[in-house]
């Protein structure tokens, strides 16, 4: 999803790009396969810099030990694999920028989060702390790593907002059990530029969290996608159903309370296109 929207700002900007996938399409493509361990770079011989966002989906279905593991490998096995790779090529490239998620941080502790806060001790929690220690092979190579702890990401073309937007055009959205969950979230463009400004500017390493300025309640949200659509959200999901439906993964995600932000941005004089989820949703819908 981001994937798609990053290849086009990026080509419109004239860079050009090698994309890494399971399935060859074009001449540039790199074949490369996590599960396997095998890569190959041979077409990469001058990479300027490395985007990875490539992991299994946390939220397509209900979390089994296997489905858990598939979504643990994926990031740690893929991002330890893609940093040994490029850490050897003759010419390692500048920047390796890679996704986290801002699972990273305590779902339980009713504090505000920032890049300062501790880790907590769940299960994506635990995913997001391997998956950032898997970059280790390229930093000791002296490759720039700038991790992007993500928030949830809006588009109406995947993820959670495609998802919701089907119900709240019926009228038959609503809250998700009490409603008071917050939820820290980013527009797609703005995560596109926050990736891109990283290309260029050396001061972006370490750890960034990629979200507005505006944790909202998912009542809020909710709400406020409704009002867009001139639709009513009176319809609440109770917590007891989803927790039955999607067991734990939904009280990581669907349930989780995140509210985070970033002290990082600021910092390096980045500003938002869209820092007010109205503002936000009305350029995503409209």
């Amino acid at each position: 999803m981001i994937g798609k929207h990053l290849i086009s700002s990026l080509e419109k900007k004239g860079h050009n790009i090698l994309r890494l996938t399971r399935n060859l399409i074009n001449a540039h493509d790199i074949k490369w396969n996590p599960q396997s361990d095998s890569i190959d770079l041979s077409k990469a011989q001058q990479l300027d810099a490395v985007i990875h966002l490539a992991g299994e989906s946390i939220t397509s279905r209900r979390w089994s030990k296997s489905q858990k593991e598939k979504i643990s490998k994926s990031r740690e096995q893929g991002t330890r694999l893609l940093s040994e790779s490029i850490a050897k090529l003759p010419i390692p490239p500048k920047v390796l920028i890679s996704a986290s998620g801002i699972n990273y941080y305590d779902q339980d502790s009713n504090e505000s989060h920032t890049e300062d806060s501790l880790p907590g001790k769940r299960f994506l929690s635990a995913v997001c702390q391997r998956w950032e220690e898997a970059t280790n092979p390229a930093l000791e190579a002296n490759i720039r790593v700038c991790i992007m702890r993500i928030g949830v990401v809006l588009t109406p073309t995947g993820g959670a907002l495609k998802k919701m937007l089907p119900s709240i055009k019926l009228g038959l959205g609503g809250r998700i059990g009490s409603g008071l969950q917050r939820m820290s979230w980013i527009s797609i463009d703005d995560l596109v530029g926050m990736i891109n400004e990283a290309l260029l500017d050396n001061r972006w390493k370490g750890p960034i969290n990629a979200v507005a300025d505006e944790p909202v309640t998912n009542k809020e949200f909710t709400n406020v996608l409704a009002k867009l659509l001139k639709r009513s959200a009176f319809l609440p999901v109770p917590e007891i159903l989803i927790k039955l439906l999607f067991g734990q993964m939904a009280e990581e995600t669907l349930l989780a309370d995140l509210p985070v932000y970033s002290k990082r941005m600021p910092e390096l004089g980045y500003k938002l296109t869209y820092p007010s989820l109205y503002k936000a949703l009305t350029h995503l819908i409209k």
